[in-house]
């Protein structure tokens, strides 16, 4: 592994899964580390031979650790792959900041979540959307408010974007986060329960709504992918209460 960006003016690094990505991937990774990010690490997640150019050109770029699924085994899994690599591989860094492949994130809101990661924060910072945004696809701002306003209920804590692919985490936290369960979206919703839980802060920063084709590169499932979120929420509320009757015996 090549030392980190000797400009950099973010001590973290960037985790970027991706499955059969935009094009413009490659661009995003010299767009970030020419901003100023330390590292980025970027999960192939098993994606079809027509990226394997994109792939070949990322895994070139000096900074830039690529890892690679032979088979698709999901978002949750690849993040958890990213920061299992991260706490072997980067110890001198203050976090990861979590980004999608699909040009949801803009390098602008990307650096200002590894802003405020870099600043010291040791909280889980969320970059947030505006679901009022008339850009937004209906399916994104149903599924997100539905799990928001269940989130609220569940764990008391209301949250605008549950399922926002843009967070900062800390160092610290990453050890427990890659021994989550869930392996695809609802490993994004088990992060906020289990950090709820360490009475860990979440902070929300307001981010853009960008959204292109109408979220067409989105690999989520409408139908798959809220029922485990649905399901995920459930269990930890389970999981909740039996600690608490546990305690009050």
């Amino acid at each position: 592994m090549s030392s980190d960006n000797t400009k950099a003016k973010f001590n973290i690094a960037v985790v970027i899964p991706a499955l059969n990505p935009i094009s413009e991937l490659a661009a995003l990774v010299r767009e970030l580390l020419g901003n100023g990010v330390a590292r980025v690490i970027v999960v192939n997640d098993g994606s079809d031979s027509s990226s394997d150019h994109i792939f070949d050109e990322v895994g070139n770029i000096e900074n830039c650790t690529l890892l690679v699924h032979k088979s698709n085994m999901g978002k949750g899994r690849a993040l958890k792959t990213a920061f299992s690599y991260f706490s072997r591989n980067c110890g001198r860094l203050d976090g990861v900041v979590t980004a999608d492949a699909d040009g949801q994130h803009s390098v602008k809101d990307i650096c200002k979540i590894s802003e405020a990661l870099s600043s010291g924060a040791q909280s889980l910072i969320l970059g947030v959307r505006n679901f009022k945004d008339p850009n937004v696809p209906k399916r994104s701002c149903m599924g997100n408010r539905m799990s928001s306003q269940i989130f609220k209920l569940f764990y008391g804590t209301d949250l605008a974007d549950t399922q926002t692919g843009l967070r900062g985490i800390p160092a610290r936290e990453l050890l427990w986060m890659a021994e989550l369960e869930g392996d695809y979206f609802e490993f994004e919703i088990n992060m906020l329960i289990e950090a709820r839980r360490r009475h860990l802060d979440l902070i929300p920063i307001p981010i853009d709504t960008l959204y292109f084709n109408k979220n067409s590169g989105s690999h989520y499932n409408i139908f798959k992918d809220s029922f485990r979120i649905f399901k995920a929420l459930v269990s930890g509320l389970k999981k909740r209460r039996g600690e608490k009757h546990e305690k009050k015996q």
